[in-house]
């Protein structure tokens, strides 16, 4: 059974001039150290981790309310399939919503970062 379902777009140069301004304070407040290291200077790989976030606050339709960016990790599999990985906060509340699974698909073109998130009970 479908839970919810969010996407999110994205423009590009809308993160580009974040990182531009606060970029230290940006990365620390919505990344893990791993996501930053993941995409290194790839502002377009940023965008869609963020956009992925975002999609996947809809999808739970409660915003971050409790939460901070950081509870939601996007990875990559060996694949190159995103991925999330949870804060164990986060973990345990999917759970008591009773998400089984999330899927999530990011693309990205030189202007804008999309992102879809299915939540599957």
């Amino acid at each position: 059974m479908i839970k919810g379902v969010g996407i999110d777009l994205i423009e590009v140069e809308r993160v580009a001039n974040v990182l531009e301004r606060r970029r230290r304070r940006f990365l620390k407040r919505v990344f893990t150290p791993r996501e930053i290291e993941e995409c290194g200077q790839a502002v377009h790989r940023l965008a869609g981790r963020f956009a992925a976030k975002e999609a996947l606050l809809k999808a739970l339709g409660t915003g971050l309310r409790g939460l901070k960016w950081r509870d939601i990790e996007v990875n990559n599999n060996e694949l190159g399939a995103p991925y999330f990985h949870f804060s164990e906060q986060l973990a345990l509340y999917l759970q008591e919503a009773g998400v089984k699974r999330t899927h999530l698909t990011i693309s990205h073109s030189k202007n804008y970062a999309v992102a879809q998130v299915i939540l599957e009970g």
